[in-house]
C-alpha cells in the first residue's frame, strides 16, 4: 500500500491515511490479528448482571400475580355479603343451606385454585375457600387463604364484616370473622 505525502512543509501524511494507519496499528504485540470481541470475563459479568435483573423482575411479577389473586378472592367473597341478605330474606329469615347455594358455589368457582386452602377439595372446592352456617341458621361466614401472605385469610360474614384474619381461624366450621 502506497502512502502519499502532503505537499505541506512538514511532509505529514494526509488525514485519510492517518485513519487507516491508526486502525492497522491496533495489533497485539505477539500476533498479527486485530483484537476483536469480548473477553470471557466481560461476557460473564454481563450475564451475571442480566441474571440479577431477571431475578428482581421475576420476584416483582410473582408478587403482582399474588396480589391480583388476593384481589380476586376479596372481590368474590365480598359479593356474598349482599347475596347472603337476599338469601336470608327469600328463605324464611334463615341462612340454612346458604353455603350450599349456587351463588356461593359460583363465587368459589371463580376464585383461583389454592392447594393450601383449609377447605381444599379438587373436585368440589379447588379454591380452598371455607363457608359455614350456624346450627340455628342465624349467621354465616366464608373465608379463603391469601396468596401474597399465606399466614392471612380474607373473611366475610353475615354481619357485613369484610377483613383479613389469621389463617388458622379460616376453617370449615367458621361462623364469623374474628
Amino acid at each position: 500500500m502506497k502512502y502519499h505525502r502532503d505537499k505541506s512543509p512538514a511532509g505529514l501524511l494526509s488525514p485519510r491515511v492517518k485513519i487507516k494507519l491508526s486502525m492497522t496499528t491496533k495489533k497485539h504485540a505477539n500476533s498479527s490479528k486485530l483484537l476483536t470481541g469480548f473477553t470471557i470475563i466481560e461476557l460473564l459479568i454481563v450475564m451475571a448482571i442480566i441474571a440479577i435483573l431477571s431475578g428482581i423482575i421475576l420476584f416483582s411479577i410473582i408478587q403482582y400475580i399474588s396480589s391480583g389473586k388476593d384481589a380476586n378472592i376479596s372481590g368474590n367473597l365480598s359479593v356474598l355479603v349482599p347475596v347472603g341478605e337476599i338469601y336470608y330474606n327469600n328463605s324464611g329469615e334463615t341462612y340454612s343451606d346458604f353455603c350450599d347455594s349456587e351463588v356461593v358455589k359460583n363465587a368459589f368457582s371463580q376464585m383461583p385454585k389454592n392447594f393450601t386452602g383449609s377447605c381444599y377439595d379438587e373436585s368440589n372446592n379447588p379454591a380452598g375457600a371455607c363457608c359455614g352456617v350456624s346450627v340455628i341458621g342465624d349467621k354465616w361466614a366464608a373465608c379463603a387463604r391469601k396468596f401474597a401472605n399465606s399466614e392471612k385469610a380474607f373473611c366475610v360474614d353475615s354481619r357485613g364484616i369484610k377483613r383479613e384474619i389469621v389463617v388458622s381461624f379460616c376453617q370449615s366450621g367458621i361462623m364469623e370473622c374474628k
